[in-house]
């Protein structure tokens, strides 16, 4: 890889550089003005300082669209009098061959002639992790672009640009081929070029999609036992403390907190810790037996909470050790307990392994800490399962609501708004 500054007297002059020495494939780090007379620029005018780079190793990306040109490629044709080179019908769809290195140059060109419109002052210095961060999301956004080329997929700029948007935020791919099939199949002409109302239509249908949220029944004559089950340090302890912890400023009397962690080191200390916080009895208990006696001595409990010891996804014999236990405590529900941090292969793997419960439902922790919530959103919609809370922070009692996961999705798709109205 090779990563090059350029300083002249105007942007035009410090690409045409970038061009001759890097060529067409380089890409634009950053870019900034060095004002006149310092120690950066001794003349008496203002320079311009790109940074570009380029990777010789890079090659083209695999052709692997044939679904996606299946399902969109002829929308996009008939839509918006799209004119591909390749034939749209499905039967006689073939791959396509490999590209050559030439399909790249108008998207690169595109890159630099994007970076002569629009620079702007940046007085920070580029750190290599920066680059190594900003080179990585590059590479994936031309991946997908030269994927949905090779694809014969062309699409409005409004729409490509959300696409790449919930790309990036981490929506599932088969999730993001529906939403744009569907506004390709809505919405016509200029109304594809409408911001707003491809965002509006978007988040309409993300939402559609979500199965609905719901909380723990609500405490009534019948008693509740809720179970809480999960990979280890996902937060199944601090989320049942925190449910406990709602509804103990009520009916702090009639609540009772149960643990079957024997493997975890302090986890009954961190359990005791928050019972006395919230003031419930905790009870332990590693057998069923066990469980039957604690249900016995607390028959005037309303709301029993059973806290599981971590359960690795492939772990099937600690899976069936819970749901024992859970079955034997008579089971209302189980809230399936995931870190919003992890990846959404992980959370399916843990979704599927729960599948030996009966009545699930989807909790996620560490939502203050989630910067793209596509794997949280794809899990939902792959999974079917309702959300009933997410978690926001360690402190107890506070930091958790209702699993309203349709925030999550305004919150993506309105930045994605924002963004497109940059996109030119």
């Amino acid at each position: 890889m090779k990563i090059k500054k350029y300083v002249a007297r105007n942007m035009p002059e410090a690409l045409q550089q970038v061009r001759e020495d890097l060529g067409d494939e380089a890409v634009i780090l950053n870019t900034r003005q060095i004002r006149r007379n310092n120690r950066f620029n001794l003349h008496d005018e203002a320079r311009v300082e790109v940074t570009a780079a380029f990777d010789e190793s890079t090659a083209a990306p695999p052709v692997e669209a044939e679904e996606a040109r299946k399902q969109i490629a002829p929308l996009a044709a008939q839509k918006y009098a799209v004119q591909s080179d390749l034939p749209i019908q499905p039967e006689s769809l073939e791959a396509p061959p490999p590209q050559s290195q030439s399909h790249h140059q108008p998207r690169a060109a595109s890159r630099i002639e994007e970076a002569q419109r629009g620079g702007e002052d940046n007085h920070r210095a580029v750190e290599n992790v920066e680059i190594a961060r900003e080179l990585r999301h590059l590479r994936e956004v031309v991946a997908r672009v030269d994927k949905r080329a090779s694809a014969g997929i062309v699409l409005p700029h409004t729409l490509e640009r959300l696409s790449d948007r919930m790309h990036s935020m981490g929506l599932a791919e088969e999730i993001i081929r529906s939403v744009v099939q569907k506004l390709l199949q809505g919405l016509d002409g200029e109304a594809l070029d409408d911001r707003r109302l491809v965002a509006e239509r978007a988040v309409g249908l993300l939402v559609e999609s979500l199965p609905k949220s719901k909380d723990i029944i609500k405490i009534g004559r019948r008693r509740k036992i809720i179970g809480f089950i999960g990979a280890s340090g996902a937060g199944k302890t601090t989320a049942m403390a925190k449910i406990a912890a709602g509804f103990a400023m009520k009916r702090k009397d009639r609540i009772v907190l149960v643990t079957t962690d024997d493997k975890r080191v302090g986890a009954l200390d961190q359990s005791r810790t928050f019972a006395e916080v919230i003031g419930v009895p905790l009870e332990v208990a590693y057998d069923g037996e066990e469980i039957k006696a604690i249900l016995k001595r607390y028959e005037a409990a309303q709301l029993v909470l059973i806290d599981t010891g971590g359960c690795g996804p492939h772990d099937r014999q600690a899976w069936e050790h819970q749901r024992q236990l859970l079955e034997v405590a008579g089971a209302d529900e189980v809230q399936v307990v995931l870190d919003g941090l992890n990846s959404l292969d992980h959370m399916l793997d843990v979704i599927e392994a729960s599948a030996v419960f009966a009545q699930r439902r989807l909790l996620f922790t560490k939502m203050d800490e989630v910067v793209r919530p596509g794997a949280v959103l794809s899990a939902a919609v792959r999974s079917g399962l309702s959300t009933s809370y997410l978690v926001a922070g360690s402190e107890v009692p506070g930091a958790i609501e209702v699993g309203d996961l349709p925030k999550l999705v305004e919150k993506m798709i309105g930045t994605a708004a924002v963004s497109l109205k940059g996109g030119g």
